[in-house]
């Protein structure tokens, strides 16, 4: 059978390499390099479910700690154990995502949307008086020390960058003066995202330990650490997990712009890294993900450290049977950039199309 890599060694140069591409190639089922990693949700938690998964390449079932009860995680982890044993096949190892530290706003007054124009100033607070009656002119988010670390000329997105802020004045310990780019609204519980600007959130909340203290219980095989920021967070993660839990592989994911600069101190204390472009794409300019995708798997192939690509791989198929013709580039060029594994999100979690 004819594939893509025939003419691997007929090319003294990686341009003549893709010359000679057989653009016929068929994929080969019994021989892939790139491993495939499925988030388990409500279409697809069940032993029937992932073996059919498993039956189209699944290799590693992912579990989403910002969403779901211990409850239902157990489950996942006992249908996925359970499918091994019903079916032989591919072994399954299993990834515990941590929610990880994040900033979030207050609730809305009477939990309702609220219109924002563009060019309306607000302010942003940590004044909890705010805290569950945000509205068109104080706005809560839940880390403290933003005042401390924002400055002037700064940018503050809320709900994955739908809604922009320009930081117009620090106006005291508690408060924000900003001016927001454009029409949109503000809801409960939305996550913020604070471009360009060093943090100082813990590693792990209170949630992720206890999480990962579930993890080490149900002897997972891997940890999906989020928000990673320096080489200590590492650290800190395999504290927590202690002897038990010595086994867990540690996942960097690679979300933000310290995680970017600080990515070779970050690369010599974890077992692997994600590029989780997602927040990232938020984090730094959607432009420069493209090169920090290919740097960060280029570091990780040289270290001979696992490298995974995340976030939006073919993100059409959550509604489509087919994939965008963009996607499927962006899955091959992750391929040949040299990623371990690519990820699945929403496409199996709520897709209609998991197996497709």
């Amino acid at each position: 059978m004819a594939t893509a890599m025939d003419h691997l060694s007929s090319g003294s140069t990686k341009i003549e390499w893709l010359s000679q591409l057989n653009t016929e190639f068929k994929p080969t089922k019994n021989y892939r390099r790139t491993s495939i990693i499925c988030t388990i949700g409500p279409k697809t938690n069940s032993v029937k479910a992932i073996n059919e998964l498993r039956t189209a390449g699944l290799n590693v079932v992912r579990m989403n700690f910002s969403h779901g009860s211990y409850e239902y995680h157990q489950s996942v982890i006992d249908n996925a154990r359970a499918a091994e044993k019903a079916q032989s096949g591919r072994q399954l190892a299993i990834a515990l995502d941590t929610k990880g530290p994040e900033i979030r706003t207050g609730n809305t007054a009477g939990d309702i949307d609220i219109p924002i124009a563009a060019g309306a100033e607000i302010n942003i607070t940590t004044d909890d008086k705010y805290a569950t009656s945000c509205d068109d002119k104080n706005m809560y988010v839940d880390y403290k020390n933003i005042t401390k670390v924002i400055e002037k000329g700064r940018i503050i997105y809320v709900d994955d960058g739908v809604l922009a802020f320009d930081v117009l004045d620090v106006v005291d310990d508690k408060t924000i003066r900003a001016r927001a780019r454009n029409n949109g609204k503000i809801s409960s519980k939305k996550g913020v995202n604070l471009p360009n600007t060093d943090v100082d959130l813990p590693a792990l909340s209170e949630k992720d330990q206890a999480d990962l203290r579930f993890g080490v219980k149900n002897n997972v095989d891997m940890v999906f650490a989020s928000f990673i920021r320096r080489g200590d967070d590492i650290k800190s993660i395999r504290k927590v997990l202690g002897e038990d839990g010595a086994h867990i592989q540690i996942i960097a994911k690679i979300e933000n712009r310290q995680g970017l600069n600080n990515f070779a101190e970050i690369l010599e204390e974890t077992d692997g890294v994600m590029v989780a472009r997602g927040d990232l794409g938020i984090e730094i300019p959607a432009a420069e993900v493209f090169a920090a995708q290919k740097k960060m798997i280029a570091m990780c192939n040289i270290a001979g450290k696992p490298v995974i690509c995340a976030t939006q791989m073919l993100e059409s198929m959550i509604y489509n049977p087919r994939p965008t013709r963009a996607e499927i580039s962006d899955v091959g060029n992750a391929v040949t950039d040299g990623a371990d594994c690519v990820m699945l999100s929403g496409e199996t979690a709520k897709g209609s199309y998991p197996n497709e």
